[in-house]
């Protein structure tokens, strides 16, 4: 029916409270758009979002971290934008890192993340609190 989709939100997955996996908006418009449909995306990892945020806020990017668990969305973006990210390891990468909820990961297992997934964050914690 050529009806265009907007996704404002991209990313693909989150991680639920009780630590399952939850589908995201992202998913729903890849597949959109696997079956010829038009998509426009707006937010993570697009550097539009992150230059618009950066715009608002009236901040330049020497005074700005990303904080997000998604290798794909957060990192990408923030890398992409040029301003420093925080990878919290907590997240929808802790399965495939090995490593218990809460403390951070061998070294090498970052390493090896970040070689898969071609991003390296400039910083990482195991969990973000507040």
């Amino acid at each position: 029916r050529n009806l265009p989709m907007v996704c404002a939100n991209p990313d693909f997955i989150m991680v639920k409270p009780d630590g399952s996996t939850g589908h995201m908006p992202g998913k729903v418009a890849k597949r959109y758009e696997e079956m010829g449909g038009k998509v426009t995306s707006f937010g993570k990892p697009y550097v539009e979002h992150f230059e618009a945020c950066l715009r608002d806020l009236k901040l330049p990017k020497d005074q700005v971290a990303h904080v997000g668990d998604s290798l794909h969305h957060d990192i990408t973006g923030a890398n992409d934008t040029g301003i420093a990210s925080v990878f919290v390891t907590g997240g929808i990468h802790c399965e495939e890192l090995g490593a218990e909820l809460g403390s951070l990961p061998e070294v090498s297992a970052l390493k090896s993340l970040f070689a898969t997934h071609s991003q390296t964050p400039t910083h990482v914690i195991p969990m973000f609190r507040f």
